[in-house]
């Protein structure tokens, strides 16, 4: 027997009949003809190779293997309907998975907002978040690892979509006892002479290209001294003495001890840039990415 030869409509009209045991009232029921429904069972009972009804002039009754496929296709119509209910959640965004990536600074401002939105609105979806630095973001990205991706910077990616979400000042970053601490704000000059601590290039090439330009524009070369994998690290060497360095303003939310944050002159800031796919975006993430263009 093929199985995949019965009709959904068949079997519809078995479990109705099955549960009314008289063909007038099923048909009724159904919104058809009675000598229609009896060929719908005559063929499916055909199709399945057994008979489903005894029938006499007085009654209809279930065989026993008609009582046995019911349940099973009472059953079978009850996944279907969870299948279809699912698939229909899952298409309208209501519920799924989302994974979010986010460099270490949007924790800090922008992106306990978008997920607070996101939760409320949208309870039945699971939220996942990964912390990277940039780069291993955009490589998430492009492999679907990743839903969204929150980087600092502007990425220059074909395929990858991006809008502003937050724009964050730099600021110098100097330990308390530097010239520089008691100061309203300064010109990068006054950080020419201190080794400068910065992550490494690669992680986030956009925001250190970024930084250094400042410094070069105004014909200064930093002298590299310390490297770290995070804005809380390099804080803490800052305030170890190991040097000074330029950060976002939202790093002062770590709360290290024994260093000052000053304000640049000239003024400078850092985007902070929301990405997704260009060519496949589920629904659950376009409702993510319409709460982060709503005012924070």
């Amino acid at each position: 027997m093929n199985v995949g030869s019965i009709e959904l409509r068949h079997l519809r009209s078995f479990v109705v009949l099955g549960d009314a045991l008289h063909f007038s009232r099923a048909a009724r029921v159904l919104r058809v003809a009675q000598p229609a429904l009896s060929q719908q069972i005559r063929r499916l009972e055909d199709e399945l190779g057994f008979r489903l009804f005894d029938r006499t002039s007085r009654r209809v009754e279930l065989t026993p293997a008609g009582v046995s496929f019911l349940d099973h296709v009472r059953r079978l119509f009850t996944e279907l309907d969870r299948a279809v209910e699912t698939g229909q959640h899952l298409a309208s965004g209501k519920t799924g998975t989302i994974t979010v990536g986010y460099v270490a600074t949007a924790m800090v401002n922008v992106l306990p907002t978008i997920v607070r939105r996101f939760r409320e609105r949208h309870p039945d979806v699971r939220l996942l978040l990964r912390e990277l630095s940039s780069v291993p973001q955009i490589e998430a990205l492009r492999k679907g690892e990743l839903d969204v991706a929150i980087v600092s910077g502007m990425p220059d990616e074909k395929g990858i979509a991006s809008f502003e979400v937050w724009r964050d000042p730099l600021v110098a970053l100097v330990p308390p006892l530097h010239p520089a601490s008691l100061r309203r704000s300064v010109p990068v000059s006054a950080l020419a002479a201190d080794p400068f601590i910065l992550f490494p290039r690669s992680q986030t090439p956009h925001l250190y290209d970024q930084i250094v330009s400042i410094f070069r524009k105004n014909g200064i070369e930093p002298t590299f001294g310390q490297e770290a994998q995070s804005w809380h690290m390099i804080a803490e060497l800052v305030a170890a003495g190991m040097g000074v360095s330029v950060v976002p303003a939202s790093v002062r939310r770590y709360r290290v001890p024994r260093v000052r944050y000053v304000a640049l002159r000239p003024a400078h800031s850092v985007s902070m840039m929301m990405c997704h796919s260009r060519a496949d975006v589920s629904q659950v993430a376009k409702f993510f990415l319409r709460i982060a263009k709503e005012p924070i």
